[in-house]
């Protein structure tokens, strides 16, 4: 909270407007498709698990079934293609926001994240259409890329 403030004081005394977007990216956590915890995805968001660790988190996701029990009557087993996460997502909330980080920072933007709570903190030139754009460009890349 204070290095935001200090960034709206900075941005005042130069001028600039400080602009503080919030991302919200919550719902985003209700259900994941398995393919996103493909072993390439997993192994570049936890680099330096070992890989038995690895094939754990990934069957844990992705090798689930399910099936309808009904007045004793069983459907047939079918493999789950997405989860939902609320009770997994404490676990899996820092993999699947990993990346967002990345993302924002190659646009040469600040940000914070706690939970699922991400705000992008940027100061910018009103008179420069250039700097809005950049916020623009950014959280539209943050929801196409992450």
């Amino acid at each position: 909270m204070l290095h935001i403030l200090n960034g709206v004081y900075s941005a005042a005394d130069t001028k600039r407007a400080a602009l503080l977007v919030g991302l919200d990216i919550s719902a985003a956590f209700d259900i994941i498709s398995h393919t996103y915890f493909t072993a390439e995805s997993l192994r570049e968001r936890l680099y330096g698990v070992r890989a038995n660790l690895l094939k754990w988190i990934q069957s844990f996701v992705m090798e689930r079934k399910q099936f309808v029990k009904l007045d004793g009557h069983t459907s047939v087993t079918s493999p789950c293609t997405a989860t939902r996460l609320s009770s997994r997502a404490a676990a899996f909330h820092g993999l699947y926001v990993a990346p967002i980080g990345r993302v924002v920072e190659s646009f040469g933007i600040g940000y914070h994240q706690f939970a699922d709570d991400t705000q992008l903190f940027v100061t910018v030139d009103t008179a420069d259409s250039a700097d809005l754009t950049c916020v623009t460009d950014c959280s539209d890349a943050v929801r196409r890329d992450s």
